[in-house]
């Protein structure tokens, strides 16, 4: 056991070895963030790391040490070598373990292990088929129909429809019968479930307990960020998750339509039975749930939130879904697909507002990422966030411009854009761990979008103008967003 004078001698030499001798002594970044982990640990917090990391690649360059051990890239051509490199169809770089809780099982998202990831994933991947999808069509048509036939009254009203909600009511809703067929009716019952009224609050405990995986004694710590009224909600919490899988596993074969979780007990296969396996099915359809209903919500409120600060944008866009619906049942998955500009509009709504935003950090094997030698054991990571908003990328790289996606042969094409790199927009990640359901997620919001204008006018109330991404959002694990209200009114 080290005595106090001993401590502080260690702590000291390591301090020293990490800002003189460590290996990545050369890379430029603040000097307190080289020292320790104390700096990450602390802007993790804030609310504001998305734009803190930003603001690092601005001042330093395209690699910044964020601590002792941690470097943060850019460029487009950091993040395939990071991402996508791979050896007998297995990832190389292997995700770190403290960006998922410590549930004991790492379900899919959670899972560090390559060859346990891969296997996990491929018998997923049949339920984000183009075929499957299509299956599901009229589940999503069935929640996008009721948000709508909700906005022409509550949306209608003096003050209109406060979009953070009915935008987490309505990705939800739609997230749980998409997963495994669960009814949560929330828009129907206008009001949050156990699982939304609870989990919003677990934002700071969240980031907490990935930041004590680096700092272990403080991890007690962490729970007293759990407010009173969910530790007693959380009981009833997990037996929420525990019972709809349980039911799940019982109702094979008896769906009324295709979901998320077929895949992982199709009805020609014996019953699960293991305890073990069973509770990696309750993890795997978490994390299905909380990363299908976060981007729906993000995006479904984001995107209008940008319109409404862009009059020209979303006239063109009323303009283009007016123009070629003659009726709203006429709006479908395939009709949709030739809008080009809904297609620029929402691409730049995820361009603008990234989901994966915490960098998605992993962990070197030995090898060069965007030509520097990165040794092996060292936690690198590519800033989505930072490279769709900068300027070396992207013409007016802060404002909301879809005119940027759009090809060259549409009307609205401007050549301001023509130099800007698309691809250093990638808003569900890529390789072996991207996101599997983003064209479904892409799809999901341009049907909303296409049906909500179709239907409606809308305009922010009164007060709501002064609004700002860049100052009123917050991210932790999940984002914050601002209340905003917004009036639905009918199309005359």
């Amino acid at each position: 056991m080290l005595l106090p004078g001993q401590g502080v001698a260690y702590w000291i030499a390591r301090v020293i070895y990490n800002l003189a001798f460590h290996p990545l002594a050369k890379y430029p970044g603040p000097k307190i963030a080289a020292a320790t982990d104390v700096w990450w640990a602390y802007k993790s917090t804030t609310g504001r790391y998305p734009w803190i990391i930003q603001d690092l690649l601005e001042q330093y360059g395209d690699v910044v040490r964020i601590a002792p051990n941690e470097l943060v890239f850019l460029t487009p051509q950091a993040a395939k070598d990071i991402y996508l490199a791979q050896e007998k169809n297995l990832e190389l770089f292997v995700q770190v373990g403290y960006d998922a809780l410590d549930t004991g099982d790492g379900g899919i998202s959670g899972e560090t292990n390559p060859v346990e990831h891969r296997e996990i994933a491929k018998r997923l991947a049949p339920a984000f088929s183009s075929r499957n999808f299509k299956a599901k069509e009229p589940t999503i048509h069935k929640h996008i129909d009721l948000f709508v036939d909700k906005m022409k009254n509550i949306g209608a009203g003096p003050r209109g429809a406060e979009l953070r909600q009915w935008s987490d009511w309505l990705a939800l809703d739609l997230s749980s019968d998409m997963t495994y067929g669960y009814e949560m009716n929330q828009m129907r019952d206008l009001k949050d479930s156990v699982l939304l009224g609870s989990t919003l609050k677990l934002n700071l405990f969240l980031i907490l307990s990935q930041i004590t995986r680096k700092f272990s004694l403080l991890k007690p710590l962490a729970y007293l960020a759990i407010p009173p009224s969910v530790w007693l909600m959380l009981p009833k919490l997990l037996r929420l998750n525990t019972e709809e899988v349980n039911t799940r596993i019982q109702r094979r074969g008896q769906m009324a339509h295709l979901d998320y979780f077929e895949q992982l007990v199709p009805a020609d296969q014996p019953v699960p039975e293991d305890d073990n396996y069973i509770y990696h099915l309750k993890n795997i359809a978490g994390q299905l749930l909380l990363a299908s209903w976060q981007p729906l919500a993000n995006q479904f409120y984001s995107l209008i939130f940008f319109l409404l600060q862009e009059p020209d944008a979303y006239k063109a866009l009323a303009g283009e879904v007016r123009g070629e619906f003659s009726s709203y049942s006429d709006i479908s998955l395939e009709t949709i697909a030739k809008l080009k500009f809904l297609d620029a509009c929402v691409q730049e709504s995820l361009r603008l507002h990234q989901d994966t935003v915490d960098g998605l950090p992993r962990i070197s094997p030995g090898a060069v990422v965007d030509g520097h030698y990165i040794p092996q054991g060292v936690t690198c990571q590519i800033s989505y966030f930072a490279a769709a908003r900068s300027p070396r990328f992207f013409t007016d790289p802060l404002k909301y411009r879809p005119e940027r996606w759009l090809p060259t042969d549409h009307p609205r094409y401007s050549a301001r854009f023509k130099d800007d790199n698309l691809k250093a927009s990638k808003p569900f990640s890529q390789g072996p761990r991207g996101c599997p359901g983003g064209a479904i997620a892409l799809a999901t919001i341009k049907l909303l979008m296409a049906k909500v204008i179709w239907q409606f006018d809308l305009e922010a109330s009164l007060g709501q103008g002064r609004l700002s991404f860049e100052k009123d959002f917050k991210f932790l694990v999940f984002w914050e967003r601002p209340p905003f209200w917004v009036q639905f009114q009918p199309c005359k």
